[in-house]
């Protein structure tokens, strides 16, 4: 069995290749990177490093690599293969979407099927997908490709970072990790099986989960790490006053929950224990600015902070944490990266109200209450520690 996977990463390598590879698929990355596309040749294989006690090393094994701009190769490995799979970030799925659409017109008129999983870090990615490669076909092309081509929702979850060794890459990821795959939309007749992921029937409580709380509680504490002039999420997570806010962020996110999914109290609590002892890893030394970076994105209307306290505004219940790490978000800065720059700029235009109606786009009720602890921030960061 053969993958092809759009983005040899650190997701790419330390997560996915490495369920695959334990799956018995063969894997053809495909990436821009021209050294570690040659690294992974040379080699025909790439080191993964367990974020444990031990320092486990891993070895994966029967890859290769293609340089996404060899579009004729990318279509040969993309028609021949029996699994594609995705982790190239989001905003880069319109750009990989025309070679798709080439290679699923010969699957097509060969009538052969595919699953399609593109594993990104928001909310029903592989339906973003579809609908970049639908808007390049005609009606026509349209009809052969949904044919064939299944795409099937996902929410990943593993700590992936990196490091350099021996001139060469190596994925550093922790030992835990979730995969969590819409077993409705997989192709019936496929000729594979997964082992060691969660095939489920409804993925949105799973995909809300992910958000709400895992991507929530990271950058609640890579903004409150930046706020209060901290170097690592480690780091924060030693900060009493900063855990305290943020299990309190968690905790009220969780009766979201409570109140709409069928789900045990007992089991949310020990999910959010364990997410924030999973980030809090002394084995993991991760940057504030690695984790924060992109907040017009993190502060949209359905990401990972403002998300949850809207929901729990519509339900009436308490989200007054969750503002507040809002607000920590909006005061973010980083001169290497160009969201936080713009960001910066638009509040400096703007005013900090009017920029929280435009990334936000929040009731005014909500515009208000951020705006003031936005100015209670700006004039004391410690403020953010006291409830109003």
């Amino acid at each position: 069995m053969n993958d092809v996977h759009f983005g040899a990463g650190n997701i790419g390598r330390g997560f996915i290749g490495n369920v695959l590879h334990d799956n018995g698929f063969d894997i053809t990355f495909v990436d821009t990177n021209e050294q570690l596309i040659e690294q992974i040749n040379m080699d025909k294989g790439y080191p993964i490093q367990l974020l444990d006690e031990n320092q486990t090393k891993l070895w994966i094994d029967n890859v290769c690599a293609i340089n996404s701009h060899d579009s004729k190769q990318v279509k040969k490995a993309l028609v021949e293969c029996k699994l594609i799979t995705t982790s190239v970030g989001a905003s880069n799925l319109k750009n990989i979407a025309p070679t798709l659409k080439e290679a699923l017109l010969i699957r097509s008129d060969r009538k052969e099927s595919i699953d399609i999983l593109a594993n990104e870090n928001i909310v029903n990615a592989s339906e973003l997908l579809k609908d970049e490669i639908k808007k390049l076909c005609t009606n026509e092309e349209w009809e052969s490709i949904n044919k064939i081509a299944y795409f099937v929702n996902t929410a990943i979850d593993r700590q992936a970072l990196s490091t350099q060794e021996d001139d060469r890459q190596v994925a550093l990821v922790e030992p835990y990790y979730e995969w969590v795959i819409d077993g409705n939309a997989l192709n019936p007749n496929r000729k594979y099986r997964l082992k060691n992921v969660k095939l489920v029937k409804e993925m949105k409580p799973f995909i809300e989960r992910k958000l709400f709380i895992v991507n929530a509680e990271h950058a609640a504490f890579a903004y409150l790490g930046a706020l209060l002039g901290l170097e690592t999420i480690q780091e924060t997570i030693q900060q009493s006053n900063c855990r305290i806010l943020v299990e309190r962020f968690m905790k009220q996110n969780k009766h979201y929950f409570l109140a709409k999914y069928d789900m045990k109290e007992v089991e949310l609590d020990q999910f959010i224990a364990n997410t924030i002892n999973r980030h809090g890893n002394p084995a993991v030394s991760d940057d504030v600015h690695r984790v924060g970076r992109s907040p017009i994105r993190k502060l949209d209307r359905y990401d990972r902070l403002v998300a949850p306290v809207m929901e729990l505004e519509d339900l009436g219940l308490d989200n007054d944490a969750g503002k507040r790490v809002i607000a920590a978000a909006y005061l973010y800065t980083n001169e290497d990266d160009p969201e936080a720059k713009e960001l910066q700029q638009t509040i400096k235009n703007n005013g900090i109200a009017e920029t929280i109606r435009r990334v936000s786009k929040v009731p005014e009720s909500l515009v208000q209450e951020i705006a003031v602890l936005y100015h209670d921030l700006k004039n004391n960061g410690q403020s953010i520690f006291y409830r109003r």
